[in-house]
């Protein structure tokens, strides 16, 4: 009988050692996090030309850069708030080899994201990340008709992915691609807007 009582505790003390570092791990996945990235910005369509004109210059890339304050609630769902600038793009089309019109975008955002992720190992992982966001566009537009200044501002949502790396207990390097679909309006123009960043983050 003694034997059987010192078999089962000395199991029960064997699966609570192995057990433990499982539960560290779960601690140390939650839990309030900052970062901040940059990288570049891409407005996909800004260079196509209107109805009857030709593009003369183009630049539908920019510098970009974002901050972000995230929650990870589990080893696998975390959420993030912040703000994404993406820079400035500008573009001129002649028309007819007369008139020249020049337009110039400058836009940014806030987002608030659910973020899923996968750990492969106990400091990698991928992950994936759907949310909305407010975003503010001020566009200006000169040519022969003169010039024309707007601000503007909706809703809309963006997805995307990348992976993560805990270089220490709080310090992780991230790399993540974004998309908005249909960024702007019938205003500024409609572009689908890429983001692609690389961040350092801080986990409290």
């Amino acid at each position: 009988m003694r034997r059987t009582a010192l078999r089962k505790w000395a199991a029960l003390a064997g699966m609570t050692a192995a057990l433990a570092p499982l539960a560290a791990s779960a601690d140390e996945a939650t839990g309030w996090y900052v970062g901040a990235g940059a990288g570049q910005s891409k407005a996909i369509q800004y260079c196509d030309a209107p109805a009857g004109s030709v593009v003369q210059s183009c630049d539908d890339t920019s510098f970009a850069w974002k901050l972000l304050l995230g929650y990870q609630i589990n080893r696998y769902l975390g959420v993030e708030a912040g703000y994404d600038y993406f820079g400035r793009f500008s573009a001129t089309f002649v028309n007819g080899g007369v008139s020249e019109t020049t337009s110039q975008t400058k836009t940014w955002a806030g987002f608030l994201e659910a973020v899923g992720s996968i750990p492969i190992g106990s400091r990698f992982s991928l992950f994936g990340k759907a949310g909305g966001v407010y975003w503010r566009t001020k566009f200006s537009q000169q040519g022969t008709t003169g010039a024309f200044d707007t601000n503007q501002h909706d809703v809309d949502y963006v997805v995307g992915a990348g992976v993560q790396l805990f270089v220490t207990k709080n310090l992780a390097v991230r790399a993540e691609y974004e998309y908005l679909p249909n960024y702007g309006n019938s205003t500024t123009g409609e572009v689908d807007l890429q983001l692609v960043t690389a961040s350092v983050l801080w986990k409290f």
